[in-house]
């Protein structure tokens, strides 16, 4: 029974497979988030003098040892990650979702992140994805008129009545037809650095109320080739029963539970974000420029706290940052994205003539700069993860009842049982001692003076005659006396199940 306990208590919930199916039509499109190797522009580097502190932050970008030193609250990262880096009108040359082509230049936002400035699609609209201190990219978010920002949420998910003009989209179908396709120029001669060793792209597939996380994440786009990723969704679902479940047992949080400082919505990758800007406050004094800055005046960091930014970023402090990534639990409504690659060669005569944006481009321009990347879903359904119960109230009273059963053979009619011989019986054989004592005292008395008095009655066998003609008095006695033997044996030992009866007969006997 304790083992009972323990397990009940200590783990209530286990995940198991939903078994309502989970159709790609109700949830939203991964958000991609797509970033060029190259950190800055070769034409845009040039005109930065070498002794400026602009060139010494490009070269910090670089992964270089700038010549000289930046001073501390230098503030102006993003705006000159912006000027150098590729916008993303050159980078996106062509998009196609749905079977629809766009626009390109409308539909991807610039956002800076670990890779310098990448381009985003279908993530939340600013005013639902923070809280305040909006990134300085995203301040003049491209409104479309065609397409209504709305906001969504993993537990919540989308609202009713949406119609088909919104964002962040969902998935029209399954194949590469109604998935996305887009055209990516790396434009390799204008390379200054790489983030990598090589020339390329990176996309990460997230949540779209989640912050990217390219560097570690993403995956690796090669020019010249046409990669296709098959789109491979993952959700976590919890029963809201489980909300009285203490968080340390369920090992999960509610939307209204994780209340964060920068980020509108709880995830854990915003919760690990805030978390490491807040590591790097308190043990180096500043913030790297794609971190949060839940002050909103934060300092950001020079090349003088490089050492100690790597430190914090790559856990080598100690067990402080173990002890706050360990807080950012999982939410409990979480919607994740896997990609499966495969790419092979461009065909240049084919793809000349199926994409009208690249007739004007040779052939050695399109496998040296030119990368096509197709995203679709395999299936139409999947099968969610579900957090239920593992042992609720009801099945911890029938273990614990069954063990007590088995072993005890308890029962509720036992309660009763125990409470009668207990209480009620010793009272009632306690009433009965006291009354056969005062009617024993009483037939003495009345006895002695008859037997003086009365003649010698000579045993005989016992017939209804013989009693019959015995003195009243005598009579009387004898069967006083065989109704105390009567008793006294069935006082000696009454088993359980006959209780009841026993007592019926005893009392019927004395009436």
């Amino acid at each position: 029974m304790q083992d009972a306990f323990v397990k009940w208590n200590t783990t209530p919930v286990i995940v198991g497979i939903n078994p309502e199916p989970t159709y790609i039509t109700k949830e939203p499109f991964p958000a991609l988030t797509i970033c060029n190797l190259n950190q800055a522009l070769a034409s845009q580097a040039a005109r930065l003098p070498n002794d400026s502190s602009q060139f010494a932050m490009l070269q910090v970008l670089c992964h270089r040892k700038p010549r000289t030193q930046l001073s501390r609250g230098n503030n102006n990262w993003e705006q000159l990650i912006s000027n150098i880096s590729q916008p993303c009108g050159d980078m996106v040359i062509g998009c196609r979702f749905g079977a629809v082509d766009y626009q390109c230049e409308r539909m991807f936002q610039p956002i800076i992140t670990d890779e310098g400035l990448c381009c985003v699609i279908n993530m939340l609209h600013p005013r639902f994805m923070y809280k305040h201190n909006v990134p300085l990219t995203l301040r003049n978010w491209n409104e479309s008129k065609r397409y209504r920002a709305v906001d969504w949420h993993a537990e919540l998910g989308y609202s009713r009545n949406l119609g088909s003009d919104y964002y962040p989209r969902s998935s029209l179908g399954t194949g590469e037809s109604l998935g996305m396709s887009l055209m990516l120029n790396v434009e390799a001669d204008a390379y200054y650095c790489s983030s990598s060793n090589s020339i390329g792209f990176k996309i990460a597939l997230h949540s779209p109320n989640e912050s990217p996380n390219v560097r570690e994440t993403g995956v690796l786009l090669s020019p010249g080739l046409e990669t296709k990723l098959r789109i491979e969704p993952s959700k976590m679902m919890t029963e809201l029963s489980l909300r009285h479940v203490h968080r340390k047992y369920r090992h999960c949080l509610f939307q209204n539970e994780g209340n964060l400082s920068y980020f509108a919505h709880y995830t854990q990758r915003n919760c690990e974000m805030e978390c490491m800007s807040r590591l790097l406050l308190q043990r180096c004094g500043c913030v790297v420029f794609y971190m949060p800055r839940i002050n909103g005046n934060d300092t950001v960091c020079s090349i003088r706290e490089a050492q100690c930014v790597e430190s914090v970023r790559l856990h080598t402090i100690g067990h402080v940052v173990e002890s706050c990534l360990d807080n950012c639990l999982p939410s409990c409504f979480d919607l994740t994205y896997q990609a499966i690659t495969y790419a092979t060669k461009i065909s240049y005569n084919d793809f000349r003539h199926a994409n009208a944006h690249m007739r004007n481009l040779s052939q050695a321009y399109v496998e040296r700069n030119i990368a096509v990347v197709n995203l679709y879903y395999k299936d139409h359904t999947f099968r969610a993860n579900k957090q239920t119960e593992f042992i609720g109230i009801s099945d911890f009273l029938s273990n614990v009842g069954g063990l007590m059963g088995l072993f005890l053979g308890f029962s509720f009619l036992s309660i009763a049982e125990c409470v009668y011989f207990a209480l009620i019986r010793p009272c009632r054989i306690c009433a009965q001692l006291r009354q056969q004592r005062a009617v024993s005292a009483l037939e003495l008395g009345r006895g002695g003076g008859d037997r003086a008095t009365s003649p010698v009655v000579v045993p005989i066998k016992r017939t209804k005659v013989h009693v019959s003609a015995m003195m009243p008095h005598q009579q009387w006695q004898r069967q006083r006396q065989r109704q105390r033997q009567r008793a006294w044996q069935q006082q000696q030992y009454i088993y359980p199940a006959n209780w009841f009866q026993a007592e019926l007969s005893q009392q019927y006997n004395l009436a």
